[in-house]
């Protein structure tokens, strides 16, 4: 009934602002009839058709003396050519041009009601009616009488009841007259938000006015002017009846809430604590605490709480054997019930994958935020919002996808993980879970491998082209097929062994002495030998070239050297000399006790050797053919021996 109530009301003052309106406009175009009167008479004067102006003048002037009415004459373009404000025969200022839209309605009407616009004296805003006056050999002209909006107030206010706000507004929304602070309104524009609302010939709308009261408005859109009228009401005054009426109810309310609550009183006290009972063992199964059995006399609380403890032992169970699965799985698991999945509840071993301390992290079931990770897929970054279990949360399915996961401690797992929606009874989706597995070993085996394939390859590669080209040169420089056959064969074996140092330390380098060692065995006693140097640690590729330099001196040194005889001897040195951020081998072969020494007239084939492998910015050799025996000085720099991998290869091609 107060629903009914005011829907009554509220359609009983929209009809009543509509009716207002509508009654405003036919006073106000009343006046405008008349004013069109005046002009139309005016029209048709003989003096104005014969085209006396001085005449025509005191005609316009009888009609408007006496009145705040200004007649003027005028041409289709901006020349005024009477205007009964001014002197006969001064000059007359233009006016503004007829705006398109009412160039249309006098032609279609004949006339026109204009807009409202300031006067001449810029202090009182008017408005007009004109009509076309068509005089013989002219061009036509527009009689026009103009009042100012003043005058459209006093005649409209007959019309306002108490309590209301009445409006008049032009074609551009501003206002022409306004019962109320008219002087200040009249010629300014309506806001916008309130003239948005005007749309078609009538009806009703709330809005606020410009001291920010809300308003119910009703609106009429004349056919005569095409101006709109409103009439106003404060939406407050619409709505005290309702209050009154509601705060009727309210008190007949509250009164029979008194009754009704002494009453509940009364008879309800012994429930409220059986009520309160079951409601704690209630939160209690709700925080999957223990539920204790409750005694009491009503007998639907006594039924409740006993299927309240059967549900908590039911829970229990199964609670447990979830954790016990859980806990035991090898996997990583983890819950969300976060929109936006960063509330998760994990298990150990995702607890220990992403590096969290099992013992102080919180109890299996509670959520926990997650850690800030990187994460990565084929290279690229991934998002949180594009995860498996924030997928997971946009129903989305992930099976066996793998991710790169950096930790906030800087460790890297790689993880295949698999991820599913939970949805309840009707399909919704209440939360998500992620099953991952741990294949960081896996990864980093194949990664190994990889590695372990290209090396091999590029080894091999450079191994092939080493014994290419000492195969080559050997042949090329030796006399006949058995001694290249023989000269092959030892260096090949001077290689091998250099290869066995290297494959023993997994080819990460060689100790320079175990080096000399390998290398020099195959072909002479170590008796005739004397080493000594630091302990030094050479890569790969300079041991391969060291190896083979070795052979070429052992074997020169049998042929021709020291060890040519029962009584020469080698001697064999080093030392490591620092050199800024650098490290310098100095290495030396000294012969002595053999068969006087004289240099070659040109040089064989392992001279050539060991020039081409130590001549580059990173390493030199000295050969100097002394008579106590040869010397043999060279200078490696151990941090910076690019160029020395295929060394060997290059000197002998």
């Amino acid at each position: 009934m107060l629903i009914q109530y005011a829907l009554h009301e509220r359609s009983r003052f929209e009809q009543d602002a509509q009716q207002t309106a509508r009654q405003v406009s036919l006073v106000v175009e009343g006046e405008l009839n008349n004013l069109q009167t005046i002009v139309d008479g005016l029209s048709k004067s003989t003096a104005l058709a014969a085209g006396d102006l001085q005449a025509f003048r005191t005609e316009a002037l009888s009609r408007a003396q006496g009145s705040d009415r200004i007649i003027l004459l005028r041409d289709f373009s901006r020349g005024q050519l009477l205007n009964t404000t001014a002197p006969q025969g001064a000059s007359l200022p233009p006016v503004a041009p007829l705006s398109e839209r009412e160039r249309r309605q006098l032609g279609a009407a004949g006339f026109v009601v204009s807009d409202v616009f300031a006067g001449s004296d810029g202090k009182q805003y008017r408005v007009a009616i004109s009509e076309r006056v068509r005089i013989p050999a002219r061009d036509d002209l527009l009689l026009s009488i103009t009042i100012p909006t003043s005058r459209i107030r006093d005649v409209m206010m007959r019309a306002v009841p108490e309590g209301w706000t009445v409006g008049v507004g032009d074609r551009e929304g501003n206002y022409v007259a306004r019962s109320t602070s008219h002087e200040e309104m009249s010629g300014k524009p309506g806001l916008p938000e309130y003239l948005e609302k005007i749309v078609g010939r009538s009806g009703t709308f709330t809005s606020r006015n410009y001291q920010g009261l809300t308003q119910l408005a009703g609106y009429y859109r004349s056919q005569y002017s095409d101006w709109f009228y409103t009439a106003n009401i404060p939406l407050s005054a619409v709505q005290a009846p309702l209050w009154r009426s509601l705060a009727a109810i309210i008190g007949i309310g509250l009164v029979a809430l008194f009754i009704s609550g002494c009453l509940a009183y009364v008879v309800g006290k012994r429930f409220t604590g059986a009520a309160a009972e079951l409601a704690a063992r209630a939160h209690a199964l709700g925080r999957g605490a223990k539920v204790e059995p409750l005694t009491t006399t009503v007998m639907e609380f006594d039924t409740i709480a006993n299927a309240l403890v059967s549900a908590e032992r039911a829970i229990a169970e199964r609670k447990f054997e979830l954790e016990t699965v859980l806990e035991t799985v090898p996997a990583a698991v983890w819950f969300t019930y976060d929109p936006k999945a960063l509330q998760v509840i994990r298990n150990r071993f995702a607890a220990e994958l992403m590096g969290l301390p099992t013992d102080t992290r919180k109890a299996f079931g509670a959520p926990d935020l997650v850690i800030d990770t990187v994460a990565e897929k084929d290279g690229h970054m991934v998002s949180r919002q594009d995860r498996p279990l924030s997928r997971a949360m946009r129903g989305e399915l992930t099976d066996n996808e793998e991710f790169a996961y950096t930790l906030p401690s800087g460790a890297r797992r790689y993880l295949l993980s698999s991820a599913r929606p939970i949805r309840d009874p009707e399909g919704g989706i209440i939360g998500a879970v992620q099953i991952s597995l741990d294949i960081s070993d896996r990864k980093r085996g194949e990664e190994q491998r990889k590695l372990l394939v290209n090396e091999l390859n590029h080894r091999v590669k450079n191994t092939l082209a080493v014994v290419q080209s000492i195969a080559s040169q050997t042949i090329r420089n030796s006399t006949s097929l058995a001694e290249a056959g023989r000269t092959l064969s030892s260096r090949l074996v001077s290689l091998a062994k250099a290869h066995d140092v290297l494959t023993h330390e997994d080819w990460r380098g060689a100790d320079l002495e175990e080096l000399i060692a390998a290398s020099i065995k195959p072909h002479a006693p170590m008796e005739r030998f004397q080493l000594s140097g630091d302990e030094v640690w050479v890569e790969p590729n300079i041991a391969l070239s060291f190896a083979l330099a070795f052979h070429e001196l052992t074997t020169n040194a049998i042929k021709y050297g020291a060890l040519s005889n029962a009584t020469g001897t080698v001697c064999i040195s080093w030392g490591l000399i620092q050199q800024g951020p650098d490290r310098r081998l100095e290495l030396e072969w000294r012969e002595s006790g053999g068969p006087v020494v004289a240099a070659a007239k040109r040089k064989g084939f392992g001279t050539q050797l060991l020039e081409r492998m130590f001549d580059s910015r990173e390493s030199r050799i000295s050969l100097s053919f002394n008579e106590a025996g040869l010397l043999a000085a060279f200078s490696v720099t151990l941090s910076a021996s690019t160029g020395l991998s295929t060394s060997a290869a290059q000197a002998a091609g």
